[in-house]
């Protein structure tokens, strides 16, 4: 019995040391071509090959600090000591007295770099602001909104969730660091896994049964679409295999929780006379209280920018339904089976996506500056990197900047649609 139990334990221990190793990360990017090129190894090839592997094969990432030799490895100490990686050209932006660390690597197989490009884009801010309106202007409303709702409630979750567990991110050496600008933030869960299991199965679970297509094909993309983001997790060297396990495996245990409700709180937040202030509510107190530990980080801005973009289009469709501005165009009719458009109706998709973007992206131009200045002069202060990080700064400015571009997006966009015959 001694020894089964210890056999247990030791079986537990090297599970345990796989899934939280920087080594196992590192030795996944170079199963897929990633390696990392240390200096003395960098001059030789330098030498050897006349050029330096920076100017031709490779990317400087660096490691900005603000103290002399000390190289940051730890997305913890990162945030501890204001020091986070950031990328350069090979030029410092640094203040004048810092020392920089470069992560010199090299890229064997662009093949399976150029697809975990795209997996990480499908949990990146572009793809929310592409991916989302798309589905919006051309595809359904009645999937879509429920999806945006989960999506809102998932990310704040995950992104609390950080600050409270603290789990730092893969150490560099010996993981080489492609997307450093996430070492501003912690990384338990992989919030990336999180967004790229919840909007396939989502679409998935809220379409089954409903409109007609191979159950089997259906579970067969939304679980390479999971894979794709969270392998290119750790391709990329942003996570622990734990990070991604855990991220996947809570969207799941949510996503059993909140479908019984779903209908529920859609019905609720667009019909209720009481919801747009009820939502005001909820998202001032959740932004308000957000977990920061240091009183800021870059989740807690992130986090803010997600809930108001979830409660102005919900606002919107509020509106819609109590004014039927767009009876035609916001309407819950999901269809029997899924109707392959024409390629005029791919035209006419691939139009509506771009005024529906343009038109966000100049509302945000315009409003942006806008309430800077206006804080500026509410506050008597001048607006700056520092300044933004006050919450006082940061919950208006975000708040109002991304509600008010969401309701321009979701309620004159599609004015312009009919103005253009779209």
């Amino acid at each position: 019995m001694l020894k089964m139990a210890e056999s247990k334990s030791d079986l537990f221990n090297s599970v345990k040391t796989i899934l939280t190793s920087a080594e196992t990360v590192a030795r996944i990017q170079n199963f897929f071509g990633v390696y990392r090129i240390d200096e003395e190894k960098k001059s030789r090839e330098s030498e050897t090959n006349g050029h330096s592997i920076a100017n031709g094969e490779g990317n400087h990432y660096a490691t900005s600090t603000k103290i002399r030799n000390v190289i940051v490895t730890s997305v913890s100490e990162c945030l501890q000591q204001d020091k986070c990686y950031t990328q350069t050209n090979g030029n410092s932006s640094d203040k004048a007295d810092h020392h920089q660390t470069h992560v010199n690597y090299r890229i064997e197989n662009y093949i399976w770099y150029y697809l975990f490009q795209f997996g990480a884009f499908l949990g990146d801010d572009l793809f929310y602001y592409t991916f989302m309106p798309f589905w919006f202007f051309n595809i359904n409303l009645w999937v879509i909104r429920r999806v945006i709702l989960i999506w809102g409630v998932f990310m704040y979750v995950g992104q609390s969730s950080k600050e409270i567990l603290k789990w730092p991110r893969p150490k560099s050496p010996p993981v080489v660091p492609l997307e450093p600008r996430y070492f501003k933030e912690y990384g338990m869960p992989s919030t990336h896994a999180m967004v790229g299991t919840l909007i396939p199965f989502s679409i998935l679970f809220l379409t089954m049964g409903k409109v007609e297509y191979s159950i089997p094909m259906g579970f067969l993309c939304a679980t390479s679409w999971l894979l794709l983001v969270c392998f290119s997790r750790l391709y990329k060297g942003m996570h622990y295999i734990m990070d991604v396990v855990v991220g996947v495996a809570l969207t799941f245990v949510l996503l059993a929780m909140i479908f019984p409700f779903l209908d529920f709180m859609d019905k609720f937040l667009t019909t209720d006379p009481q919801a747009p202030l009820l939502l005001a509510g909820i998202i001032t107190f959740l932004s308000l209280t957000y977990p920061s530990q240091r009183g800021w980080s870059s989740t807690r801005e992130d986090t803010i920018v997600i809930l108001s973009a979830t409660g102005s289009i919900y606002t919107s469709l509020w509106l819609n339904h109590h004014f039927q501005w767009y009876p035609d165009r916001y309407n819950d009719h999901l269809p029997d089976r899924i109707i392959w458009p024409s390629l005029a109706q791919c035209v006419a998709m691939l139009c509506r996506e771009l005024i529906g973007v343009a038109t966000t992206l100049l509302a945000h131009s315009i409003i942006k500056p806008i309430m800077l200045e206006t804080l500026s002069f509410v506050y008597s202060i001048e607006i700056n990197s520092e300044t933004k990080k006050w919450l006082s700064v940061e919950f208006p400015y975000k708040y109002v900047t991304y509600t008010l571009v969401g309701l321009i997006c979701m309620l004159v966009s599609p004015f312009l649609f009919s103005l253009v015959g779209l």
